[in-house]
């Protein structure tokens, strides 16, 4: 794969001596190679990594590709989750796993529809079909029933596919807001209305670093690295995209200029990366009370085990250190 051998060559780039042993990182991203993944490629194309002592070889997920699974029998080393729910999911099964970083700040899930079909806000859903995908029931769903009363014999199947939402005026799916409103617009030439769930108290991080207990035990500085290089991927990223777009092209030509243009136009303006806290604590910034919070509702929907430890999904040991040191 391209990623792989390049990661090679930028190693060799970066100056480390031959004595010098690369430590080998596999990373499983959330789904196919996008520009919500764009501060990892940045710092992968940049030699970050390497320059750090890892190695480090970005796998990509997809619809078909079971993440907590390939954590648990050790096929990844870190694993990238949408949602902090995986991080207590797999202790709760008995793989100890941190989350190490949280790229987002804000999760990019939304609800949206069509515009001028009378749905102006949550509560307005109440009693209509509204499509999410199978995880879903499990992850912001259990949010939107807690607190704005959707039930679930609203749920409908989302396929990941845009035309049964396209036909009907009264749809309602779930999307991100750097994807889905985009080729909605592009098209109907209408955008749709969205309704971003972290704006309306979602606190669930998002583009989650999960590592096994293991690895944090036995390669802390490898953990470093990876977490310092994907940090200055994400502020170069997110000032210049360019050097990581060619990557992201070539592990998966379906994006467009056009669409990464885009996302990460609303990366910005959504506050998906940067927020106050990161200007405080530094971007992949974690807090005990944010992990607390979404553990309670979680809880409260019987979703994991109350008495669980919640404290055992994370840890801040390699995070809010506000900027990483420079790479050498």
């Amino acid at each position: 794969m391209r990623v792989q051998w390049l990661s090679a060559a930028l190693l060799l780039l970066g100056g480390m001596s031959t004595a010098q042993a690369a430590q080998e990182i596999s990373f499983l991203t959330s789904w196919k190679a996008e520009a919500e993944h764009g501060g990892y490629y940045m710092a992968l194309a940049k030699g970050y990594y390497a320059s750090c002592g890892v190695d480090l070889r970005i796998r990509q997920g997809g619809p078909m590709i079971d993440g907590k699974q390939l954590l648990v029998t050790g096929a990844v080393d870190i694993m990238m989750s949408s949602y902090g729910d995986t991080a207590f999911q797999v202790n709760e099964a008995g793989f100890p796993a941190r989350a190490i970083m949280a790229a987002f700040q804000k999760n990019p899930q939304i609800l949206m529809t069509h515009a001028g079909n009378g749905i102006e806000t949550i509560e307005d859903m109440r009693g209509k079909p509204v499509m999410i995908g199978a995880s879903s029931r499990t992850t912001f769903w259990a949010f939107l029933r807690a607190k704005f009363g959707l039930a679930d014999n609203q749920i409908r199947s989302y396929t990941g596919q845009l035309g049964p939402y396209l036909v009907d005026q009264g749809a309602i799916q779930q999307g991100l807001i750097t994807n889905e409103p985009f080729l909605v617009l592009h098209e109907t030439g209408v955008a749709p209305k969205t309704f971003l769930l972290a704006d309306l108290g979602y606190v669930s991080y998002s583009s989650i670093a999960i590592a096994s207990q293991k690895l944090i035990d036995t390669a802390p500085d490898a953990i470093q690295c990876f977490v310092n290089a994907s940090i200055r991927g994400w502020i170069e990223f997110l000032a210049d995209p360019l050097p990581a777009v060619a990557l992201i092209k070539a592990d998966n030509p379906d994006n467009t200029d056009e669409l990464i243009a885009y996302a990460v136009k609303t990366l910005k303006s959504a506050g998906i990366v940067e927020t106050e806290e990161t200007t405080r604590l530094g971007i992949g910034a974690m807090t005990d009370e944010r992990w607390k919070s979404h553990f309670a509702l979680l809880a409260d929907q019987s979703l994991i085990p109350k008495n669980q430890d919640y404290s055992r999904a994370f840890t801040l040991q390699f995070v809010n250190k506000r900027f990483p040191p420079a790479p050498r």
